[in-house]
C-alpha cells in the first residue's frame, strides 16, 4: 500500500512539474488561457510541546468566473513531546506527513467562496501499546483520507494576488487525523 501511495504522489508531482514547465512557454496570443492558472498555498508553524510545520503548495485553474479547481501537495513535520504519559514519564511521537489533495471553489461574491477538498495523507510513527506491566512501541503507518467543506474569504493584495482565509470542517475526522475540527487555513493565491 505504501508503494502505491508513493507512486500516486510521484505522479502528482510529475503532473504539476509538467504544468509548471508548459505554462511559461505559452505564447502571448494564448494569454487568456494561461491567465486562468493560479498558484499559492498555505504555510503553517506551531512551536512548543507540539511542533507542527506545514508546507502545502497548490496550483489551480479557473474553469469559469465562479469556479476554480486545483491540486495540492502537503508536507507536515509533527512532533508531540507529551503524546503519552505512562506512570511519571512522557513519551513523544514524531513524524513526517506527506500527501496530496484535489479541491474546488465556488465564488459566491468577489471576496467569499465555498470550498470543497479531498485530501489523502500518509505517515509513519512509533505507536505505544500499554500492557499491565510494560509499555511497548511498534512502528505504525497510517493513511488518513480527509473530506473538507467550508467557506473562505479572499482579500486582494495586488494585481493578481490574494490572501485567503478558510474555515473548514473535516467530514472524515479520525483518531489519526492531524487536524481538529474546525480547521482554519490561511494562505495565498497568485494568478499568472
Amino acid at each position: 500500500m505504501r508503494r502505491v501511495f508513493k507512486n500516486h504522489i510521484i505522479n502528482k508531482l510529475l503532473l504539476i512539474s509538467l504544468i509548471l514547465v508548459i505554462i511559461p512557454g505559452i505564447s502571448k496570443a494564448q494569454r487568456s488561457f494561461d491567465s486562468k492558472f493560479f498558484t499559492g498555498g498555505n504555510l503553517g508553524l506551531q512551536i512548543g510541546t507540539v511542533t507542527l510545520i506545514d508546507v502545502s503548495p497548490i496550483i489551480g485553474y479557473r474553469l469559469t468566473e465562479d469556479i476554480d479547481i486545483g491540486v495540492g501537495l502537503t508536507y507536515k513535520y509533527y512532533n508531540n513531546k507529551n503524546y503519552l504519559q505512562y506512570f511519571n514519564n512522557y513519551y513523544g511521537v514524531e513524524s513526517n506527513i506527506y500527501g496530496g489533495s484535489l479541491f474546488a471553489r465556488y465564488h459566491i461574491t468577489e471576496a467569499i467562496f465555498a470550498h470543497v477538498e479531498v485530501e489523502d495523507l500518509e505517515y509513519s510513527f512509533n505507536d505505544y501499546i500499554i500492557y499491565p506491566t510494560s509499555l511497548v512501541t511498534q512502528k505504525k503507518t497510517v493513511e488518513v483520507p480527509g473530506i473538507f467543506v467550508g467557506i473562505g474569504y479572499r482579500q486582494k493584495l495586488g494585481e493578481n494576488s490574494y490572501l485567503t482565509i478558510m474555515l473548514l470542517y473535516n467530514l472524515n475526522e479520525t483518531h489519526y487525523s492531524p487536524y481538529t475540527n474546525p480547521l482554519l487555513k490561511v494562505g495565498y493565491t497568485i494568478g499568472f
